[in-house]
């Protein structure tokens, strides 16, 4: 039998669920929700970023959502790819049939490769009169002039994550909860008194005291969260 003071993970898979059930709309998110409203109805070209985290990928899922005739592109899992033409020519095949393209790319800097392959598939957009929207952090400078001249070519909106503690317990509460983790909310509160209040890294904060909760088999107490709160802060 299970020790009362244990928990076990489930052995499942339990697929991310991005709606707007699980999305906080506030002030740093407004425009953006607003242009894509926008864009949904007149098409166009956006370029989403932000400072810091902020949520564009949950946006561009939980948007595809509710729009049937937008197909969302998520290239994370191909930026080792060293064949800019042969990954246009794949993406342009999984955005085939749909009216509307959200292409959502992970921040930082992007292999000269991708940068090409993303131009070439945003050169396939404007021919098909494609509304495209890109969700990208990093800086322009860095990119080849062919991507970064695109990209200065849409619409740039920001976006920025949200400010006040209540807004940042809500995701961190439905973070947590993805991560199938029962967790008090009083750990969440602690987790804005150790650690700097950027979105980013509190969600990868998250993710590792989980883990750490889930290794060590025990539900994280306070004096075990502060310890490992401590560490993670002195760490950054």
């Amino acid at each position: 039998m299970t020790p009362a003071n244990h928990q076990l993970r489930l052995q499942m898979d339990i697929p991310a669920n991005h709606d707007y059930g699980t999305w906080l709309r506030h002030a740093g998110v407004e425009d953006a929700c607003n242009h894509l409203a926008l864009w949904s109805l007149h098409g166009g070209r956006i370029w989403l970023t932000s400072d810091s985290a902020a949520g564009k990928s949950h946006l561009l899922r939980t948007f595809a959502t509710e729009l049937m005739t937008t197909a969302t592109l998520d290239t994370a899992n191909d930026m080792d790819c060293a064949d800019s033409w042969k990954l246009a020519q794949q993406w342009d095949r999984q955005l085939e049939g749909q009216r509307c393209w959200l292409i959502d790319v992970p921040s930082g800097d992007i292999p000269v490769s991708i940068a090409h392959a993303l131009f070439h598939l945003i050169e396939r957009g404007r021919d098909q009169q494609r509304p495209i929207v890109i969700a990208w952090r990093g800086e322009l400078k860095a990119l080849p002039p062919e991507l970064s001249s695109r990209l200065l070519a849409m619409e740039r909106v920001d976006m920025a994550p949200p400010e006040s503690d209540d807004e940042l317990l809500h995701i961190l509460s439905s973070s947590a909860g993805k991560l199938q983790w029962d967790i008090r909310e009083q750990v969440l509160q602690a987790m804005l008194t150790y650690l700097p209040r950027e979105l980013d890294l509190l969600v990868a904060a998250l993710q590792e005291l989980e883990a750490l909760s889930f290794e060590q088999k025990h539900k994280p107490g306070p004096a075990w969260v502060k310890q490992q709160l401590i560490r993670i802060a002195d760490a950054l």
